[in-house]
């Protein structure tokens, strides 16, 4: 039996306290793990090898068109499109042959295409960062939009803890606004109402 409900309920309580900036993601993820069914602790499995950067090969992206993961398909088709338009935009820029280094085609037809492009161009490398992150978050939100109790919802949850835990490694203070905007978020959730629209 799924226990999504209780798991979501939870959420907000596995964050450590902000105050003292001791937050860490590996505990988080192995105490949502401990309650998950085998079926899905593989689905956490594919996204967390999915972050590692040197594991986004054409044979991953292959892979994961096959899970039954409407979240995981999408995100990381997602996270592929970004990868490609920095690498055409930075091509764009130095003189190199992009094709050496996308993985697919380089689709530019999705609508986020032009705002990408757009925040490339910030010239301040850490707000660019910044900018870049609140997008892909924006991005994760979008893809669990009326959903509630199931597995998507856990799925983000950790895609936006990642988030917010490297900038609480590189700027304690926005990684501190990002979790506590993430608890926020899955409190709304867990009363079916989102605190943050607006």
């Amino acid at each position: 039996m799924d226990n999504y409900h209780y798991i979501i309920a939870g959420l907000p309580d596995l964050i450590p306290d902000l105050g003292n900036q001791q937050i860490s993601y590996s505990d988080v993820s192995e105490r949502i793990i401990s309650n998950l069914s085998p079926k899905d602790r593989q689905l956490v499995k594919w996204f967390e090898y999915g972050s590692k950067p040197e594991n986004l090969t054409p044979h991953f992206y292959y892979n994961i068109k096959k899970l039954k993961s409407r979240f995981l398909n999408e995100y990381f088709s997602f996270d592929r499109n970004i990868r490609n338009a920095q690498v055409r935009f930075l091509a764009s820029k130095e003189s190199f042959d992009e094709k050496k280094y996308t993985v697919g085609e380089v689709d530019t037809s999705y609508e986020e295409y032009p705002q990408l492009l757009h925040i490339f161009e910030t010239a301040n490398i850490f707000e660019r960062e910044l900018q870049l992150d609140k997008f892909k978050w924006n991005k994760i939100s979008d893809l669990t939009m009326h959903h509630y109790f199931d597995m998507d919802v856990i799925l983000a949850f950790l895609a936006k803890a990642k988030i917010a835990k490297r900038w609480l490694d590189m700027d304690k203070e926005s990684g501190a606004k990002l979790f506590e905007e993430l608890v926020n978020e899955v409190r709304g959730t867990f009363k079916g109402i989102n605190f943050n629209s607006k």
